[in-house]
């Protein structure tokens, strides 16, 4: 393509970039503007570009970011994400990023996020991945339980999708599905 005069625009792992976070700024004014008393933003922190264009509408004290394990260092590529998309020095430390729910690893489930899978299914029928969706629901749970996030304050969960995660991890989701129907997983 170069040798024909074009620009390609290399994709990152999980697309994420300043470039590519600007998708969320669009996201995250149009929650302001749909639930603007909204305290917080939960979401998965993969590869950190959600979370970055989250902040670059919300700001930082809004946006809490649930650690998946996908990057070793998730404040520093959320901070440079977000920075190169504003325009303006984010540090690391003043995100709001939960690593409680990693566990043994990328992609390893663990009881907190299967508990979390379950009660979404349960009392919302809402279908969590135990990678990231799972993951961000333990760690909003937890936040609740840690005080991060008050019962009563208005809290958005975005789910941002997961349904790939969901085939990798069919037996895991079989389990829970008929544990909570009390069936005899085979």
């Amino acid at each position: 393509m170069r040798r024909e005069g074009a620009r390609p625009y290399l994709i990152p792992f999980g697309g994420s970039s300043s470039l590519g976070a600007r998708g969320y700024v669009d996201g995250g004014n149009e929650l302001l503007v749909q639930l603007p008393e909204a305290r917080h933003v939960v979401v998965a922190v993969g590869s950190g570009g959600t979370m970055a264009g989250l902040i670059g509408a919300l700001g930082e004290e809004r946006v809490l970011g649930v650690h998946c394990g996908a990057v070793s260092e998730p404040a520093s590529a959320v901070a440079g994400f977000a920075g190169g998309l504003t325009g303006r020095s984010v540090t690391p430390g003043a995100l709001r990023i939960r690593t409680d729910q990693v566990g043994a690893g990328y992609g390893v489930l663990n009881e907190p996020v299967l508990e979390a899978m379950r009660t979404a299914a349960t009392l919302e029928g809402i279908v969590l991945d135990p990678v990231y969706s799972g993951r961000a629901m333990a760690g909003l749970i937890q936040a609740v339980r840690d005080g991060d996030v008050r019962r009563g304050e208005r809290t958005v969960f975005l789910h941002s999708g997961g349904l790939p995660g969901l085939f990798g991890h069919a037996q895991t989701v079989h389990r829970c599905v008929t544990a909570l129907h009390g069936f005899k997983a085979v």
